[in-house]
């Protein structure tokens, strides 16, 4: 998937709000697993710094997923693209998930 939107700035995959990581693994409460905090990131003093670096979308992630989703298709995440955001207390939720 090459559409990978990330709003957490501080995740070390994170290149100009585009995942980086080769795959992620998004789980059964829709946090994403793979979201790892990149302390160097958060040190930075200008907080639109990181608005500041190009997206990488040459990447092709691949998405696995155990939530109950209608695009989980056999633990494989099958949207178009998906965004993943913070979910308030320190982790990472993907928002494209729809109940099946």
């Amino acid at each position: 998937m090459k559409d990978l939107k990330c709003g957490l700035k501080e995740c070390k995959y994170n290149k100009g709000y585009s995942c980086c990581s080769k795959s992620i693994n998004i789980s059964a409460g829709t946090d994403c697993t793979t979201y790892s905090p990149d302390e160097t990131k958060r040190r930075v003093q200008f907080e639109a710094a990181s608005d500041f670096i190009p997206a990488n979308y040459s990447v092709d992630t691949a998405v696995g997923c155990a939530a109950r989703c209608i695009y989980n298709l056999d633990g494989t995440c099958r949207a178009g693209g998906i965004t993943v955001m913070s979910r308030g207390n320190g982790g990472a939720a993907c928002l494209t998930f729809v109940r099946e």
